[in-house]
């Protein structure tokens, strides 16, 4: 009985010390850009569906349809602006559960193309798309918050952004744009 009451003992202070005071800091909505090659397969579809489920935990900044590996002759905005008009339609029921879900004139307003051109192709002088604008304006926004770029397919649009940016600013801006 001495025993068992020292192992109970014992395993009572160990567990007591590895328990921790956690706390959660909400760090605000994250803003993102999701870079996609819709319609090469489904799979960009179904993860645009969802991700509009849960548009209201994001500060979208864009969507932005690209080639890739597997779509590299043309880019499909409108199938970004299809499903953009699906989720109009469906989304005052999902501000019955929860708030602040973006209107669909705002995402349709944020939906851009880049070049329907493959790889490095897509990138260089005269290259500059409103998709790769979108992401110059949004990384120098006044905004403290780090500007996630989702890249579901090809990232040309992304390389253009940089490309332009090294080649139009100085050193110490081109180091400021990428932290």
């Amino acid at each position: 009985m001495k025993i068992k009451f020292i192992i109970l003992f014992f395993v009572v202070n160990i567990s007591s010390l590895a328990q921790n005071n956690l706390q959660f800091t909400d760090p605000g909505k994250q803003r993102i850009i999701v870079l996609t090659d819709i319609t090469n397969e489904p799979d960009d579809q179904q993860s645009l569906v969802r991700f509009l489920v849960y548009a209201n935990e994001f500060d979208i900044e864009g969507f932005v349809a690209t080639t890739s590996n597997w779509l590299k002759n043309k880019v499909r905005q409108d199938k970004i602006e299809e499903l953009i008009l699906a989720y109009g339609k469906v989304r005052s029921n999902l501000e019955k559960h929860s708030k602040g879900y973006p209107t669909e004139q705002y995402l349709l307003s944020v939906t851009k193309s880049h070049l329907p051109l493959f790889g490095m192709d897509g990138v260089g002088q005269g290259k500059d798309t409103e998709g790769s604008e979108l992401i110059i304006r949004s990384a120098d926004k006044a905004d403290q918050r780090p500007l996630w770029i989702s890249v579901w397919g090809g990232a040309n649009c992304l390389a253009q952004a940089l490309w332009k940016v090294k080649a139009t600013r100085s050193a110490e801006e081109l180091k400021t744009f990428v932290a």
